[in-house]
């Protein structure tokens, strides 16, 4: 069953609400800026994709009481909101669903700080992480359902998948769906030991790639039930068809030949959709940049679509955004929609030669494409075998 995206929030380096990185994505600016949070000298790579000081600046003044994790996904949320013109007191049954790879994590650096310089943590300490769900569900009235998934790089479409869910099986009359991930030293540690990261920067799909780059944010997208929308709401963003996630069951890193659950999952999300692969005009990649990841990605494409993969614009919008861990899947819905609406994609930054194993792909790399369509596929997959894919239509204007 259809949902409606009645509303859209984005907050990352490259702007401040989807239009903006989106503009800024189209006129091919990328969001790594050297790290100054904390001291990166110990590890090779020190650009990311992290917000920058007024940004941080900004967010702790406008949500005084909340950690950083809190203040980006509320000024999320609060965009989505604003924008479908809705407030945080809900005469509909509204539910929330967050996705995140770390949750909030300078609360937890807190706690772990704490116990290092008291060699004891104070209950009161903990609130803001134990109490971080309650508390965002309390702040936009979020009576009916209050949750958060963590599925590695897939949870934002994984959390598409449980909104829509919450709301065709009757629990809800409309989902505020936020994902979200903080850089912290902790993390940039963690990440730098699975090995993934380039000491050069992102190329996907090029014969040259060597890795990601991770950045942070929050993304959020308003759902309602596509027949419960009216005049008075006004017509929706976009239409997801449908979501689908799955698990590999294979590796906890590495990726299965041909990327076997990545193909799985987007033609369960195609079969929801009722809709064969002929349908889809445009793919929003995974596209990771490690060789891994890239190369299976492709076969498991070209294993979907076969002759006419290289008809279909493919958009790799990690090259530009970096990798934003728990909000990726759900950032690039946001930026697949503004395509769509727009008639023009953002480009594949650094891509200059195409690996033989991706062949088939074309990854807009001569800069954004104006390009019409109005059916895309969403593909996400994460450590742990996670997969996650969600099928977007445009809104047809009734004439």
């Amino acid at each position: 069953m259809k949902s409606r995206i009645d509303g859209m929030g984005l907050f990352c380096t490259l702007g401040e609400q989807p239009d903006e990185v989106y503009a800024a994505m189209c006129a091919g600016q990328e969001a790594f800026r050297p790290i100054w949070r904390f001291d990166s000298s110990p590890y090779q790579q020190k650009l990311a994709g992290q917000i920058s000081r007024r940004q941080e600046e900004k967010l702790r003044e406008m949500f005084p009481e909340d950690d950083l994790a809190g203040a980006v996904l509320k000024h999320s949320i609060e965009q989505a909101l604003r924008q479908a013109g809705k407030n945080a007191r809900s005469q509909a049954r509204r539910a929330l669903v967050l996705a995140s790879n770390f949750g909030p994590l300078e609360a937890q650096e807190w706690l772990w700080r704490e116990k290092i310089d008291n060699e004891e943590v104070s209950p009161e300490s903990c609130w803001l992480v134990e109490e971080f769900v309650a508390s965002i569900a309390e702040s936009y009235d979020c009576q009916a359902a209050s949750l958060q998934l963590s599925m590695s790089c897939a949870s934002g479409l994984a959390a598409l998948q449980l909104g829509m869910d919450l709301l065709h099986s009757g629990r809800a009359d409309e989902v505020i769906v936020a994902a979200y991930d903080l850089l912290s030293e902790f993390s940039w540690c963690g990440l730098h030991n699975l090995r993934t990261i380039t000491a050069d920067t992102m190329r996907p799909f090029d014969l040259r790639r060597s890795g990601t780059l991770f950045s942070e944010g929050a993304a959020t997208v308003l759902l309602s039930r596509e027949e419960a929308g009216s005049a008075e709401a006004g017509a929706p963003q976009a239409l997801v068809l449908a979501a689908a996630s799955n698990n590999n069951a294979f590796h906890i890193t590495a990726p299965p030949p041909q990327a076997e659950g990545s193909r799985r999952v987007m033609l369960e999300a195609l079969r929801l959709a009722g809709l064969g692969p002929e349908a889809i005009e445009h793919v929003c990649a995974h596209a990771t940049s490690t060789v891994a990841n890239d190369s299976s990605e492709a076969g498991a494409l070209r294993n979907i679509f076969g002759q006419r993969l290289p008809e279909l614009s493919v958009a790799a919008h990690k090259s530009q955004l970096g990798h934003l861990l728990g909000a990726a899947g759900l950032a690039e819905l946001i930026i697949t929609v503004l395509a769509m609406q727009n008639g023009l994609i953002p480009p594949t930054l650094h891509h200059e030669q195409l690996d033989p194993q991706c062949q088939g792909i074309d990854c807009i790399a001569q800069g954004a494409r104006h390009k019409i369509f109005d059916c895309a596929l969403i593909n996400s997959a994460g450590i742990g075998g996670n997969n996650a894919a969600a099928v977007l239509s445009k809104v047809k204007s009734k004439a």
